[in-house]
């Protein structure tokens, strides 16, 4: 089977850049890495910076001094940062022409950027906007500019502001190229990790308090913004770990592999459904979340999935830990693997619609 081309374009602050290039290679893909969060990029320009010219150093110098304002020194490293990445597309690319080009979060590249990327498609420029469009306005002036735009939130979907864009509903997805390889263990673990958030912390804790009630062992990790590391002392729960780095895509499969339980709860900034939710699915462990929305899905099964939506509802959470797991269909399951989402994205069929809802 001949390989199809495709540029992936994304930050490459976490190892999901790397898990879906594999990913992408598994099922057959020539892959062409665009890196929109270019670390070594963003040193050489901080060590190599210079003034394009006496007036912007004015601009800055009088800004600082009468506004206390140094953020015009940064817009100018911004500017020198799109124009290098432009640079750097122009050179990883050179003359060729792609199948494909997926770009996830295109708010994080110029325009300029992404017409650059367009140029070198042949056809499907396809965009995905995984953290809610709302929380990331950037996103907005891009959208016109791809074949295809996808969100995984039907908030985004079902907002009248958006209606003049021509948005496409996808979930998210499981990684297909493992195999789920359960750890034989004692009693039974919950898993949970997630970044920092204000306003989850009364629901995380109640959470995991009601799990130790019922003889549940912990495995809860907290990752924290530097700006942010003092509000740990805000988790009263001991068995919450503070976690210094971002769990790697590898160690995550670990852990996912020796829970029983994995807990989803909710980022308030949006409604779609967690990775967690799908690797709940396919790796065949109960899932624990506060996210309503699951319950409209086809692969939803009350035996399988809690939902809580008051502390006082997770007084039930024995009757729902005694129950057994409940198989389900596996073309169900499949539906919502990489393989049938990237068929989606790419308008590639066969492959089973998702949609979100």
């Amino acid at each position: 089977m001949s390989q199809h081309t495709i540029i992936l374009a994304m930050s490459s602050y976490s190892d999901f850049a790397c898990a879906i290039k594999t990913h992408l290679e598994y099922h057959n893909f020539q892959v062409t890495f665009i890196d929109s969060t270019s670390e070594k990029l963003k040193k050489q320009i901080d060590t190599n910076f210079r003034y394009p010219s006496l007036k912007a150093h004015l601009i800055h110098t009088a800004r600082k001094i009468f506004l206390s304002d140094c953020s015009y020194k940064t817009h100018l490293k911004k500017q020198i940062y799109n124009q290098k990445l432009q640079e750097n597309i122009h050179s990883i690319l050179g003359n060729n022409l792609y199948d494909y080009t997926l770009v996830i979060r295109p708010d994080l590249f110029s325009l300029p950027a992404l017409q650059l990327l367009k140029k070198h498609t042949k056809t499907n420029f396809v965009g995905y906007q995984w953290n809610g469009i709302k929380r990331f306005p950037k996103t907005i002036p891009t959208i016109a500019l791809f074949d295809r735009f996808f969100v995984f939130d039907s908030a985004d979907l079902n907002n009248p502001e958006y209606n003049q864009y021509h948005l496409n509903g996808i979930s998210n997805f499981y990684f297909d190229m493992y195999q789920p390889q359960p750890v034989p263990h004692s009693g039974s673990t919950a898993y949970f990790v997630g970044l920092h958030v204000d306003t989850r912390i009364a629901a995380i804790e109640a959470c995991a308090n009601a799990l130790m009630q019922n003889g549940v062992s912990l495995n809860f990790n907290i990752k924290f913004r530097p700006s942010e590391a003092y509000k740990a002392a805000q988790y009263s729960c001991r068995q919450i770990h503070v976690i210094p780095e971002n769990i790697t895509f590898e160690d995550n499969l670990q852990h996912v592999n020796m829970a029983d339980i994995l807990i989803d709860i909710v980022n308030p900034v949006h409604n779609g459904l967690s990775f967690r939710v799908f690797e709940s699915l396919y790796y065949q462990k109960k899932l624990i979340t506060n996210n309503p929305q699951i319950k409209s899905y086809d692969f939803y099964h009350p035996d399988n999935i809690f939902i809580w939506r008051r502390a006082e509802d997770l007084q039930q959470i024995a009757d729902f830990l005694a129950k057994p797991l409940i198989s389900i269909n596996p073309d169900i399951v499949q539906k919502y693997s990489f393989a049938n989402w990237i068929k989606n994205i790419l308008n590639k069929p066969p492959f089973q619609p998702i949609s979100v809802i």
